[in-house]
């Protein structure tokens, strides 16, 4: 709206009717839109009140022009980027019509294709051919197609991709963009190729769900039996990508029971497999057993290695195989000297004591200064090492008291001994159920730190007839019971068969030799998600348990 000499007030519109304001001295004009192609002049405007000046006309003659004049070609253009996005959009909008195979590889025709798209174009063809829609031979051959290949295959090389299923690096196809539409890729492969990607997952430090989920869905499903190698190799990948799938775990197990009796002189993947299944805490006693049978039998083509991965894994799990008291007794023989390195005779000599075979010679072995300075060597000593050193020494002075031998001090000094969040969380539930029973902090005292290398959650008293007693008045009281409480959540638990840890049974093992009794809670019979007045009486009858076996 534009305003003249306070007189005249020219509205810019669509229609040329003149509206009077109240005012009897100002007339306002609307005007008819003006036609882009004509010129200002060709309209009729007047003013019952000008003071014959033109230079009012011409400027709202510019006024018009400005606003009614046609964009110029310059400014419709769109930028070069938007003309990238809609060429892009247009292939995916028809790729998502292509409804045949000529119809789809025409696509690729187009010299902007990008992986996205060709991996959109492989996996909507293999879907078809999974579904008998098209068959290989249609496209395998066809030059588009090959194309594609060569540009999922990351090659510069003229020999492509001549069909989905004999691929010379499929993984590498995986491994690009998408991982849902490459799981959909996975039923296209051979065994040998789903393991293929499973280790190219492992080797890249890619732990994609999808992939995983379908490569485990997949290789379960195979009617082909997992030779050694393969189950081997799954196991470790799996391992490492801490993807612990129970229906391909129990297929893997259960191959390798079947196998194992083939195996004569190839001590090495029986190791690799026993070790997997320790990372993994998979205590399936089945396998186990044979695995321990197995390097029995064959102690003559067995490394010290061997034996010592095997006892460390028992340890891990908490479980010696029935009938191989021979294997034990290989293990008992071995010396330091026979392993790698330092930081392997400490972890065999820590899993012998988790399952209750160490002798004192092994244990001393581990404390010496000589051994401390072999530690060192290699630099700084991580933690879990040292935590393993701490209960060891504490051992050792519980059980062979009149050894003077301790571990030095500075091994144990800012050792950090925390929850992890979810440990946390399960622990706060247990502490709340607990202040029904034990309201006081005179009763009770929470994060215990043993000075052994763990955590206890909590520390109480109580008398025969289960009632709390103050712990000051527990001291050196025969009469009364001391509880230490430990809470087990997921993490302190085996797989498949769920019990708790070898480590955690000897924590167990050190506060009973402290005069402890242990309440363990694991999460498997705790519940923080259960009524109060459940969780109350769950740990009532526990603790009414552990008195009446004490008398």
């Amino acid at each position: 709206m534009l305003k003249f000499n306070g007189l005249v007030i020219w509205r810019l519109g669509s229609r040329a009717i003149i509206r009077k304001y109240s005012s009897p001295s100002a007339t306002v004009f609307k005007t008819e839109k003006i036609d882009a192609s004509k010129s200002i002049s060709d309209k009729n405007i007047t003013s019952p009140e000008t003071n014959g000046k033109d230079n009012t006309t011409g400027l709202v003659a510019a006024a018009f022009a400005s606003i009614n004049s046609p964009e110029s070609e310059d400014s419709r253009k769109p930028s070069p980027k938007s003309v990238k996005l809609n060429r892009h959009q247009i292939l995916d909008n028809e790729i998502a019509k292509a409804n045949d195979v000529n119809s789809l590889l025409v696509v690729a025709e187009n010299p902007i294709v990008s992986r996205r798209h060709a991996l959109k174009m492989v996996s909507t063809l293999s879907e078809w051919s999974n579904s008998n829609k098209v068959k290989m031979s249609d496209f395998e051959k066809d030059p588009r197609f090959l194309k594609l290949c060569r540009i999922l295959a990351r090659s510069t090389s003229s020999q492509a991709l001549s069909s989905l299923t004999m691929a010379e690096d499929l993984s590498t196809v995986l491994g690009i963009t998408g991982d849902d539409e490459a799981a959909r890729l996975i039923g296209n492969l051979s065994l040998t190729q789903m393991i293929k990607v499973m280790k190219a997952l492992h080797s890249k430090g890619r732990r994609s769900t999808p992939l995983l989920r379908a490569l485990s869905h997949n290789i379960t499903n195979q009617s082909v039996q997992l030779d050694l190698k393969k189950s081997a190799d799954l196991l470790f990948a799996m391992a490492s990508l801490n993807f612990p799938d129970p229906v391909l775990m129990d297929r893997i197990c259960n191959d390798v029971i079947s196998n194992l009796k083939s195996n004569e002189d190839k001590p090495a993947v029986v190791t690799s497999i026993m070790v997997s299944l320790g990372l993994m805490r998979y205590r399936h006693e089945a396998a186990l057993t044979a695995l321990a049978e197995w390097l029995q039998t064959h102690k003559d083509v067995c490394r010290a290695s061997d034996v010592a991965s095997a006892v460390v894994t028992f340890g891990t799990v908490d479980f010696v195989p029935p009938m191989c008291d021979g294997l034990m007794e290989n293990a008992l023989l071995l010396k330091e000297e026979e392993m790698v390195k330092p930081s392997s005779w400490l972890d065999f000599v820590f899993s012998l004591l988790t399952l209750s075979q160490a002798r004192e010679d092994h244990l001393l072995s581990t404390v010496r200064p000589e051994f401390i300075d072999k530690l060192l060597s290699s630099g700084e000593i991580p933690i879990p090492a040292r935590r393993k050193l701490m209960a060891i020494d504490a051992y050792v002075s519980l059980k062979f008291p009149q050894q003077g031998l301790r571990l030095a001090e500075d091994i144990s000094v800012g050792v950090p001994i925390v929850y992890t969040k979810e440990k946390a969380l399960y622990i706060q539930s247990i502490m709340d159920t607990f202040k029904s029973l034990v309201s006081a902090d005179a009763f009770m005292k929470r994060e215990c730190y043993s000075g052994m290398g763990f955590l206890y959650d909590a520390e109480f008293a109580l008398n025969s007839k289960c009632h709390p007693v103050p712990l000051e008045k527990a001291v050196n009281n025969t009469s009364v019971h001391r509880i230490a409480v430990l809470g087990l959540d997921y993490h302190d638990m085996t797989r498949r068969t769920v019990v708790p840890l070898g480590v955690n049974q000897l924590y167990t093992k050190l506060l009973e030799m402290k005069g402890f009794k242990v309440l363990q809670i694991p999460y498997t019979e705790f519940n923080p998600k259960d009524k109060l007045v459940t969780r109350v009486q769950y740990i009532e009858k526990r603790l009414k348990q552990i008195v009446s076996d004490a008398l």
